[in-house]
Parts: C-alpha cells; structure tokens; sequence
C-alpha cells in the first residue's frame, strides 16, 4: 500500500515537472514554487520596484510563471519600445475577471481581441474626430471656466480638485451633458471610478482568475463587480434616456452615433453594435481617460508646491506669453516651452501608468534572444522609460530643463510612449495632453499655489493601484491678481 502511494505521487512530480517546466530558453527569472508558481513573489501595491529588482539579478527580459500562465516582464526604454511595437504581443488575454466586468464577453476597445476590437476602435476613433478641435477646445475651456469658479483663496484639498472636471469633458463627448459636483449620484459615479483603479492590482495573479469558483468567496472580487455593476447602471440610464428621444438624422453625441449603428445592425446576428458594448466602451473611456487625466493634473500640482523656484519660472513665461489676463489656447504650446518641459517632466518622475495591463502573445516567438511560447502574458514596466540611466541624466531628479535644447525651445522625445505604441495605443491621446495643458496653464495663470503653513511635506510616492494616483495633500491657493 504505501509502496503504491509512493509511486502515485512520484507519477505526480514527473506529470508536474513535465507539464510545468520552463520552456528552453525562456527569459530568466526566480524559481517557481510547485503548482502555484512565482505567485507569492509578486507584490502588492506597486509593481515596478520588484520587476526593476528582477532586472538587476536576471536582466530586462525576465521570465515567470503564475499557476498555469508563463509572464514576461519588460523593462528598460529599448525592450518597452520593442514589445510596444512588437506584433505578436498585439493581443489581450482572456482572463475571467476582466470577462466578469463586461458581462462575461469580450467587449469594449481596450480588452477585447479581433474584430469585435476593431469595430469597437474604429468607431470610437471616428466619433473623437468628428468633434473639430475648436469644438474640443471650446468644451475644455467652458469646463475649466466652470472649476475656477469654484477656487477661492485659502487650503484645500489637492487631489480631487479636477477629477469632475475631467470626467465631464468626456462625458459632453459621449453624453452631452454634464455631472453635477453636489449631486449625490454624480459623486458616487465619480467615486467609483476612483475605486476601479485602486482595487485593481497591476501584478495580476487574482485568484478567482485560476480558480473561478473563487469568485462566491473573494471579498475583492465581490467589491469590484458591486462598483461596476454602479457604473454599468448609471450609464443605462443615460443610454436610456438617449434612446427615447433620438433623432436618427441629428446625432448630438457618442451614445446617439452608437445607437444609429445599433438600428442600422438590428436583425444581424452577427452584429458587434449591441448596448452591452456600447456599455464597456463608455466605462473603457472613463476608466482610461478621466483617471489618469485628472491624476496627471493633480501630480503638477504636487510638484508645484515642492519646487516653488519652477512654479514662478513657469509663471513668469505664461505672463510673457499672454499677458495678464488672457485665458491660454491651444496654439500656445508652441510658445510656452519651459510650461511643455514641465508637464513632459513630471509625466516622465511620476508615470500615471507605471505597469502597463498585459498584453497576450498570439504565436510562438522570439523577444531580446529568448523563446516566447504562445500563450505568455508580457507585462511592461512603463515606469523604467522615465528612469532609464541610458537616456536620462539624473533620472532621480525633477529637472524640466532636460526636455529644453540650447535654445531653451522645447523638444519632446520620442521614447516617451505614456499613451502607448503600435495598435493599442490610446484613442484619446491628443484631447487628454490638451486637457492637461489647458487646466494648469489657465490654473497658473490665475493663481499660485503653496504649502500650507505647518502642513508636512507631501510624498512623491503615488498611490497603489492600475493607475497612480497622488497621496492626499493639500495647498494654500493664492490669486495672482
């Protein structure tokens, strides 16, 4: 008998160390545990410090496995790049908590694969174009004039301060209408956006992935499907309320250009318009776009208060750029250079998206000389392009003149991909980056800001999560004039 329990468990091991042995020569990385993997190595929080310590003792290409999946972390500007760019690592993977929070499919623009994905871009793409920039322009500068209504001289709160701002530039995109900030509704909307992206955990590895039937118990799983069941629900309504009064000859925004579709496919089986889809790609647009705006805003700020000495120097250029009093437009970027390697800088100290979402290799292949098996999740360490000592002198320190040349003209570099490369790079790029400038140069052009007496010194360190968010701080808000 015991004979016998013996030999079945060495049949175990050989059955485990067959199916589950590193494929040769895969990237090099820390030895996996039996069945579980490297899954006890990855971190909770932050990502990015550990796979940078990886790169010290394997190297930049580093090669895991998770239960039953193989990961490939990359790090440094040249290997980013390259995946980014790479064709194979084009596609997502089909992982059940992210199916969960759209429904149990593939949909939206930003996990699904195939054509469901490229019908989902295609028309989201076209309606970012079919706004006109002055027309962009004109919505980002109604928003802004509505917030810095509500600035008064005195502290308050740092973070915070422009996320409803953001989230109704997109939201008069899709919906053609605005939150309003004392709503009770709008606010619980707003904070469970916020909440999407802090659950989240970008080293992957959730439990209910491997095992579904983890989902009844997983106190993590539950929260995330009650705060986007909120969010799918607040977006019905307005769809709702868009269908009752469409006009098919006049549509005034995203969901009315949605809907058109929707009629025009209605008795094709095969259709990819449907509302559950419509649904995703509005939560798509929030979760990917008024984020990590409002947080890239939010950062600038930070810094403001810790480097007064570049707060006046980018003042001093506002103020010789458009005078006291004129509100700054687009076509001043290519005026305000020391305002542009400003914002460059603090986007490259502080990324907004440190870890990138995994991307799914589609076919076996080859990466930086190792074996790529078809299956693998490839995971990007964003944060390492701002940090690389090959491109950046000092990467440590808060310098925006590295992104100013001789002449003190503004050069932005091109191995800076925040928004991404190749064909999932980010649809809203160009009004997210207008967004930005436009809120802190009409910000700084009004008021200065400080460091409330007696208030510590505010951490750089960002918040845990998908996205990075600023630690909670607060300002001392002066008008100039």
């Amino acid at each position: 008998m015991i004979e016998t329990i013996v030999l079945f468990c060495v049949f175990l091991i050989l059955i485990y160390l067959w199916k589950y042995k590193r494929p040769e020569n895969f990237p090099p990385g820390p030895t996996p545990l039996p069945i579980i993997g490297n899954i006890m190595e990855l971190p909770k929080g932050h990502l990015y410090p550990k796979v940078e310590e990886w790169a010290k003792m394997y190297g930049q290409i580093i090669g895991l496995r998770v239960f039953n999946d193989l990961i490939v972390f990359v790090t440094g500007v040249d290997n980013v790049l390259a995946a980014l760019r790479k064709e194979e690592f084009q596609s997502r993977p089909d992982i059940f908590s992210i199916k969960a929070t759209s429904f149990g499919k593939s949909l939206g623009k930003f996990f699904s694969n195939g054509e469901q994905w490229n019908k989902s871009r295609k028309f989201t793409v076209k309606q970012m174009r079919a706004l006109g920039k002055s027309e962009k322009e004109n919505l980002i500068a109604d928003e802004i004039d509505q917030l810095i209504e509500t600035i008064k001289d005195g502290i308050m709160q740092g973070n915070d301060l422009f996320g409803l701002a953001a989230v109704n530039v997109i939201w008069m995109i899709i919906a053609n209408k605005r939150l309003a900030f004392n709503d009770e509704r709008s606010r619980r909307f707003l904070d469970n956006l916020d909440k999407i992206f802090r659950i989240g955990d970008p080293g992957g590895g959730d439990i209910v992935d491997v095992f579904p039937i983890f989902r009844f118990i997983s106190s993590k799983f539950k929260l995330t499907m009650k705060v986007v069941n909120e969010i799918h629900n607040y977006i019905k309504e307005a769809i709702q309320e868009h269908r009752e009064i469409l006009d098919p000859n006049n549509p005034r925004d995203l969901i009315d250009s949605y809907l058109i579709e929707m009629d025009c496919n209605k008795g094709n089986p095969d259709t990819y318009f449907t509302e559950e889809n419509l649904i995703v790609i509005i939560t798509d647009l929030f979760t990917a776009g008024a984020e990590t705006t409002s947080n890239s805003i939010e950062f600038v700020l930070l810094y403001m208060i810790l480097y007064p000495e570049v707060q006046e120097k980018m003042q001093e250029e506002i103020d010789r750029v458009l005078g006291r009093g004129r509100k700054p437009v687009l076509d001043d970027k290519a005026n305000l250079h020391y305002t542009m390697a400003v914002l460059n800088e603090v986007e490259r100290i502080n990324s907004v998206v440190p870890t990138n979402v995994p991307h799914y290799c589609v076919k076996d292949t080859t990466f930086g000389g190792y074996f790529i098996p078809k299956g693998s999740l490839i995971s990007m360490n964003l944060h390492s392009i701002g940090y690389d000592p090959k491109y950046w002198k000092n990467p440590k320190t808060f310098n925006p003149e590295r992104f100013l040349d001789s002449q003190g003209q503004y050069t932005r570099p091109s191995n800076m991909p925040t928004f991404g490369l190749g064909q999932r790079v980010c649809v809203g790029e160009m009004i997210a980056r207008n967004i930005i400038f436009l809120f802190t140069t009409t910000f700084f052009e009004k008021f200065s800001i400080s460091l409330p007496p007696g208030e510590p010194k505010p951490s750089t360190v960002a918040l845990p999560g998908i996205t990075s968010a600023p630690q909670p701080f607060k300002i001392s808000v002066k008008s100039r004039y």
